[in-house]
């Protein structure tokens, strides 16, 4: 794990001092992201910095930079490839000689035999770029589910990239704009997608994407990789699907566990996590490190059953009870996430996270579990949904094939609208003059570019599908990536090991979601086959999520800074919501008339954005008093 920063110019030299100066500056914004080594490396008309977490092989042989011995290819790379080991043997029985005991060195000898094929070959969470000296040209590729981040910037002749925004910001001749078109969809689901972000003119590499920068040239940027269709197969055996996946899931732990440093788990007492922690506990030789987090506010706390697993598996368990002072970290995390971002969760994951390191410098988590073994009982109600409407629209001859031949924008309206935060009415009657050009442009438009070649799809796998295009790259790891390596901690995920994956995927949705114990069960082939390894409570109770208490909070402790943000002059002369609106908004929220929590955080966090990156010419987190009161 680390931070990647770089320049690639067409003019033929980039003038040394400058370059390194602007990579010094560059590289300062991910300096939490790598603690354990920085280093700089310019040659040409090419320039690249990078800060080192320090995983496998920690030795400085390892540092970045890193170069080929002839000086031909120079990569920055950001992740883990848990394959490497074999991927090396591969490459020396080629006659390629390694000097590390890294898997960074792999990507060269790599890249150097198999060229722009290399991703696919590649079993982990990556980023990275590597220049070829002889071609002048760089290969960039991001890993299929997007865990490690790439941004980049044109600017004429220069090409700027990073693990974060941050360090593009430092480009003299950036002009900091809002980009309202990604505003409009932040507004709707909470996130910023896709290639474009909430800066104008700053873009990210999608994930399963690899990108050819040819200084004077068109960038050519590609996907290598999709997640395969579900069989139209008949319903496999429960049993022998059961224990297949024990034993898939378990290799994708095993290979997860190659560290020179410790490594423990977040243990939350959802079924993913306790899973991740059942299966763990047999693969490594002492005790289990693991970590959970909770609210006393009702609903809020799941640590009594984390506590459960722990206590079965023996662990060395940390839980930690947090209150409302959390709040009081908003300004920081605002920062460290770069864009608009209004998962209440990260503030809990953001903490976390900080305990963690005290303990460990690896964890491995339960994301990916929902959206890959049909988890989130939205998706239930989804495929309920397009049964009724297909009945009523007489689309379908029968219901077993509800989702085939949907339109479009008949799966935009049922689930897109389940999900998004501000919905086309809220933004009918509330969007002010900044936002009213985007009315007639609806948000869920987007959601249908992640369905292409899957119109064939039972509607269950179809919501799961766009789940894992948007709401997996763009939210949940976007939260676990910023929340650890705020603080030097990496993170694994082995639900969402593209192998495992891929196995899940090919199933019928009928081996994943079916009747346990006379109740139709979401995630039903997770639940079969974990029974042996946990306990009813935990496999079978409702599913309760992982939130933050903030629509309470925000009636109580952080009642007046609400308040005073968005009905600020400042906040209304950016014209996003009509100040009416707001404060009706408010008033609903505050004498209970209706639930407008998500809403007022979302424009809670994107005021405090504006605040940290459009308003201040630097690059600093806020600095303000206080925000949670005492009651």
């Amino acid at each position: 794990m680390c931070g990647i920063a770089g320049i690639i110019s067409e003019e033929r030299d980039l003038p040394l001092e400058e370059t390194r100066l602007l990579l010094e500056k560059m590289s300062s914004n991910v300096a939490h992201r790598g603690p354990d080594g920085h280093g700089i490396l310019v040659q040409g008309r090419a320039g690249f910095a990078h800060r080192r977490l320090a995983i496998i092989d920690q030795n400085e042989r390892s540092n970045q930079p890193m170069q080929t011995a002839d000086g031909g290819l120079i990569v920055v790379f950001n992740g883990e490839i848990y394959n490497f080991l074999d991927l090396r043997s591969q490459l020396q029985n080629r006659g390629y000689r390694f000097s590390t005991a890294s898997d960074t060195e792999v990507l060269l000898h790599g890249y150097r035999e198999w060229g722009s094929d290399l991703p696919h070959r590649l079993r982990g969470m990556f980023a990275f770029v590597i220049w070829d000296a002889t071609r002048q040209e760089a290969f960039a590729a991001r890993d299929r589910f997007g865990k490690k981040p790439f941004f980049y910037y044109k600017d004429g002749p220069h090409f700027l990239f990073g693990s974060d925004i941050k360090p593009l910001l430092g480009w003299p001749r950036l002009e900091r704009a809002i980009n309202y078109s990604s505003l409009h969809d932040y507004m709707a689901f909470g996130y910023s997608g896709g290639e474009q972000t909430v800066f104008e003119g700053i873009f990210r590499l999608p994930p399963a994407h690899s990108m050819l920068i040819r200084p004077g040239r068109d960038t050519v940027i590609q996907r290598y990789w999709s997640l395969p269709l579900a069989s139209d197969e008949p319903t496999i055996d429960v049993k022998e699907a059961s224990q297949e996946f024990i034993e898939r899931f378990d290799e994708a732990l095993r290979i997860r566990l190659l560290s020179d440093v410790p490594i423990g788990a977040f243990l939350s007492g959802g079924l993913d996590s306790s899973a991740v922690v059942a299966r763990m506990s047999q693969l490594v030789p002492e005790p289990l490190k693991t970590f959970s987090v909770g609210f006393a506010e009702d609903g809020y706390d799941e640590t009594q059953y984390a506590r459960s697993v722990a206590k079965r598996y023996g662990t060395d368990h940390r839980s930690f009870v947090m209150d409302s002072q959390i709040i009081d970290e908003l300004p920081q995390i605002i920062w460290h996430y770069g864009e608009p971002f209004d998962d209440s969760s990260s503030l809990a994951a953001y903490s976390l996270s900080r305990e963690a390191e005290k303990y460990v410098k690896v964890v491995l988590s339960g994301d990916g579990g929902d959206e890959t073994l049909l988890g989130y009982s939205r998706y239930q109600r989804f495929q309920d949904a397009i049964v009724a409407s297909s009945s009523r629209k007489n689309r379908l001859k029968t219901p077993t094939a509800a989702g085939a031949n949907q339109d479009q924008s008949n799966f935009r309206d049922i689930y897109g609208n389940s999900i998004c935060k501000f919905g086309d009415l809220h933004k009918l009657r509330g969007y002010g003059p900044a936002m009213a050009p985007y009315l007639l442009v609806s948000s869920m438009d987007s959601l249908g570019t992640s369905l292409e070649g899957a119109s064939q799809c039972n509607a269950m796998d179809l919501a799961a599908r766009v789940d894992i295009a948007t709401y997996l790259p763009f939210d949940l790891l976007v939260k676990t990536d910023i929340a650890t390596m705020a603080h030097g901690l990496e993170c694994r995920s082995p639900f969402l090991d593209h192998e495992l994956a891929e196995w899940v995927s090919q199933l019928p949705q009928k081996s994943k979601v079916f009747s346990v114990h006379g109740e139709l069960q979401t995630k039903a082939l997770l639940k079969r086959a974990m029974e042996a390894y946990l306990p009813t409570d935990i496999i079978y109770r409702r599913k309760q999520g992982f939130s933050v208490p903030v629509k309470h909070w925000m009636k109580r402790e952080m009642k007046t800074f609400l308040i005073d943000t968005l009905t600020s002059t400042r906040y209304i002369g950016r014209g996003v919501i009509e100040p009416k609106y707001m404060l009706k908004m408010i008033d609903e929220h505050m004498t209970g008339a209706a639930d407008h929590g998500t809403r007022l955080w979302n424009q809670l966090c994107f005021e405090l954005w504006a605040q940290t990156f459009i308003d201040k010419a630097d690059t600093s987190a806020l600095s303000i008093g206080p925000i949670a009161s005492i009651r």
